[in-house]
């Protein structure tokens, strides 16, 4: 498969070449094997594996084009279930936090105002402006959910924010060119779930967080000195971000090869 070591069938199965496999080559790149038979001479197989190099390619490349358009429609499935979760989650937290609230407290002041003259007014309203102040608070949380708030002074702001809450060393180095909104959203986004692998499973002592912005990209980029191991795993936090990511037209890069630490870089186009 391009770009990878595996060797598949032309169904895309797993396949396994022995020693003497011929290497199947097409501009000085090895492309395919081709496998002898017990009754062909090596010679023959090298002519077939000349011969053959252009069909190989095709093949291999439908094949990598297949697994593009089944990993685009997991991706579209997975945003559509963490879009319907999100919209469950919104209407919950509303239903049962500030709408309760502010039911209760219309209740109060409707009540109020048919026995008024008996009504401490003074003990009412202290207790209806606690309630509006923490029902408030609840929609604030519920909003800096669906975009932090901390955005609306710029990326650079936003990021500083986040590693102030983050318990080990960040060296933090962020563009000074604006950045499009959605696409500081999604960089926000992958940054804040980097950093939170690295505190629970890292086990490092320092993190580098750079994002840059060159021509017609920007890219977001989260390196640390912990154990490495770091993969994207279905329904795991860095699958969901990788879903965001190309969602935006980006591409996901995780590299947590074990002891040598792990580097997530996310590379968004930017138009200029």
């Amino acid at each position: 498969m391009p770009g990878t070591d595996e060797l598949v069938t032309a169904t895309g199965a797993g396949f396994e070449a022995g020693d003497d496999a011929t290497a199947i080559r097409l501009g000085g790149q090895q492309i395919g094997v081709l496998v002898r038979g017990e009754s062909t001479s090596r010679e023959l197989t090298r002519e077939l594996a000349d011969a053959c190099a252009l069909l190989v390619e095709v093949v291999r490349l439908r094949l990598q084009l297949r697994r593009a358009l089944s990993e685009m429609e997991a991706s579209r499935a997975r945003l559509l279930r963490a879009g319907y979760a999100e919209r469950l989650r919104l209407e919950r937290d509303l239903h049962d936090g500030a709408q309760q609230r502010l039911v209760s407290l219309g209740m109060a002041l409707r009540l109020a105002q048919r026995h008024l003259p008996e009504t401490d007014v003074v003990g009412l309203l202290d207790q209806a402006v606690a309630e509006l102040g923490t029902a408030v608070a609840e929609l604030r949380q519920i909003a800096h959910g669906l975009r932090p708030s901390s955005l609306d002074e710029g990326l650079a702001n936003a990021l500083a924010m986040l590693v102030r809450g983050v318990p080990l060393s960040v060296t933090l180095d962020v563009c000074a060119e604006p950045v499009p909104e959605d696409l500081a959203t999604t960089a926000y986004y992958v940054a804040s779930e980097a950093l939170a692998n690295v505190v629970k499973h890292a086990t490092a002592s320092a993190v580098h967080l750079r994002v840059s912005r060159t021509d017609d990209r920007l890219t977001v980029t989260i390196r640390d000195d912990g154990v490495g191991g770091a993969r994207v795993r279905p329904g795991g936090g860095l699958a969901g971000i990788s879903d965001r990511v190309s969602a935006a037209g980006g591409a996901l890069n995780v590299d947590g090869r074990p002891g040598a630490g792990t580097l997530v870089e996310a590379v968004l186009p930017c138009g200029s």
